[in-house]
């Protein structure tokens, strides 16, 4: 299953934001809770966690790229084989 990881409302209101850096590359796991991207706001930086745990399977904003609340930065694919039980079964 995957999940996006999407920048929440930093109350920021006209300010630029920016990825700062990924904290994980692509095909590493992590955990619920686990910071997985930095975002920038004039000199501060603002963690964005993973929702749940899985890999980071595709970025969607590299490195430096302007973001605003509600972009998808990233993908987790997560190994939820029970969410897909029963699915085209006869």
């Amino acid at each position: 299953m995957k999940t996006p990881l999407t920048l929440p409302d930093l109350g920021a209101g006209d300010e630029e934001l920016r990825v700062s850096c990924w904290l994980v590359d692509l095909g590493d796991a992590v955990d619920e809770g686990d910071r997985v991207i930095e975002i920038l706001l004039d000199g501060i930086t603002f963690d964005v966690l993973a929702e749940r745990s899985g890999t980071l399977a595709r970025i969607e904003r590299s490195l430096d790229a302007v973001v605003r609340a509600g972009d998808v930065l990233g993908w987790l694919e997560s190994d939820d084989s029970d969410s897909n039980a029963g699915v085209g079964a006869a």
